[in-house]
């Protein structure tokens, strides 16, 4: 529906909630004062009824003495301020009582037998005057005599009671009215601070909160809920801003990490090429260098896409092909194949004789050669490497640790499987980047020896598939210890 033009409202809940309060407290002040009026009116009424008929009773036991027909002076049984009138039987008046010149009754037209019911009525004034209250009753000779007195009295209570209702009325509603746009303006406080933090927010300030909140009140519990949505918005803006910087600076490692090998092939290709050109092939030898230079590079393309295909699988939806698997097994065929690789290294492993899980055994031994790999990879040869493979009841995250992942809620029970070598250590600020993708703790290091920094991001991914945690705890001089929890009991 349309609003009617020219018809002002007030535009602020403020102004609405004043408006509203005077206009209800001045409706029940009307309602309050017509019926007091009422009631009262009421009231005098029938006090009059009560005197008129106990006047009429006497009268009716016969006229006045000497009684005059329009006679000046008052009979001796009537008041000053009544009518005594004697009717004929068409309602004229052939005598009465009172005071003269100041109006009266009229009783024209008025049906004496009608009249005498003994219930009080109400007659108009012969001069235009105030109404008259009047009670008809029938005389010991069959006449009927009128007993009235006018309601201007009563007319004048109810007038001065009005009026004195509207000073005290429009008095109460200015002091109400003052004290509303006080109490309103007190209590809509907070919603003045909730309206500056969004002014505020949306000028750029987008770590201004809502100021001392009471939780005692609707708007302080308003203004607790919106500081706690603006922490979670700024908490997910902050995320998202570093998911986009992650993502950058994956799309740009990765690029770089492929432009190398890409970069060797295209190298070896063109030599080959060239020679051919000049008429000067190259030696067998330095054509087969070259092809097993391009197969290298090649095949290490590959593993950095496979890498990353497997990467991408796991942040969409891990597959895992879960069976009994036994870690004990797995870590002593770990340690196994890297003492092949680096003889002169001691890799020892402690570990019961079995300590079996549910899971995916061909990833979880990627983890193992991954962890173990690094150990080596990152420490001077010989430097000793233990695992160790246990059931543990401590699932808390060691202080300090680089984490990722969660072990479920309730999870009272895990298999531990820790390695540990004495190598040289890792700082705390690099610690806290090791499960970044293409980060590398030396990023001068030859990737033919230290990699591309996708091992640690793999193995975490593939420990989070099974619903573990991965941790890494260093200091530089003390070695560094990589403890993987795995869930064995809710």
């Amino acid at each position: 529906m349309r609003r009617l033009p020219g018809r002002p409202r007030p535009r602020t809940l403020r102004g609405r909630l004043v408006a509203v309060v005077l206009c209800l407290t001045a409706v029940c002040l009307v309602a309050f004062s017509v019926t007091g009026a009422v009631l009262l009116r009421g009231s005098l009424l029938g006090d009059l009824d009560s005197r008129l008929l106990e006047l009429a009773r006497p009268i009716a036991m016969g006229p006045p003495p000497d009684a005059p027909v329009h006679g000046p002076d008052p009979g001796p049984m009537t008041p000053t301020d009544y009518r005594v009138l004697a009717l004929d039987a068409d309602g004229g008046v052939e005598w009465s009582t009172g005071r003269d010149g100041e109006g009266g009754p009229d009783t024209s037209g008025a049906d004496p037998a009608a009249l005498a019911a003994n219930e009080p009525f109400t007659l108009p004034d012969a001069s235009d005057g105030a109404d008259w209250r009047a009670v008809a009753v029938r005389a010991s000779d069959g006449g009927v005599v009128l007993v009235a007195r006018s309601l201007a009295e009563i007319d004048y209570t109810l007038t001065r009671l009005a009026a004195i209702e509207a000073a005290i009325g429009t008095a109460l509603l200015l002091v109400l009215g003052a004290g509303a746009v006080s109490a309103v303006r007190f209590q809509l406080r907070p919603l003045d601070r909730i309206g500056r933090t969004a002014e505020a927010i949306a000028g750029g300030a987008l770590d201004a909160r809502v100021s001392d909140p009471d939780p005692r009140t609707e708007t302080g519990r308003l203004a607790i809920s919106l500081n706690t949505m603006l922490a979670e918005l700024a908490k997910a803006m902050d995320e998202r801003a570093r998911s986009e910087e992650q993502m950058r600076q994956f799309v740009a490692d990765a690029s770089h990490e492929l432009r190398t090998p890409l970069a060797s092939v295209r190298g070896f290709a063109e030599l080959h090429r060239q020679s051919r050109e000049r008429g000067t092939p190259a030696p067998p030898e330095s054509v087969d260098r070259w092809m097993e230079r391009i197969e290298c590079e090649a095949a290490r393309m590959g593993l950095l896409v496979e890498d990353l295909l497997m990467l991408a699988r796991f942040d969409v939806e891990p597959e895992l092909e879960s069976c009994d698997v036994d870690l004990a097994r797995l870590a002593r065929d770990a340690a196994a194949d890297a003492r092949a690789r680096a003889p002169l290294t001691p890799v020892e492993v402690a570990a019961d004789d079995s300590v079996r899980i549910v899971g995916d055994e061909r990833r979880l031994r990627q983890v193992l050669a991954n962890l173990i790999g690094n150990s080596l990879v990152h420490t001077p040869e010989g430097t000793p490497v233990r695992v160790v493979v246990e059931r543990t009841t401590d699932v808390g995250p060691r202080p300090g640790a680089a984490v990722s992942g969660a072990l479920p809620d309730g999870v009272r029970a895990a298999v531990s499987v820790t390695v540990h070598d004495e190598g040289p250590g890792v700082g705390r600020a690099q610690v806290a980047r090791v499960f970044d993708r293409f980060y590398r703790v030396d990023p001068g290091r030859s990737r033919d020896k230290g990699g591309s920094g996708l091992g640690l991001a793999i193995s975490a991914a593939i420990v989070a598939a099974h619903q573990g945690r991965i941790e890494m705890a260093s200091l530089p001089g003390r070695g560094t210890d990589v403890t993987v929890l795995l869930p064995l009991e809710y």
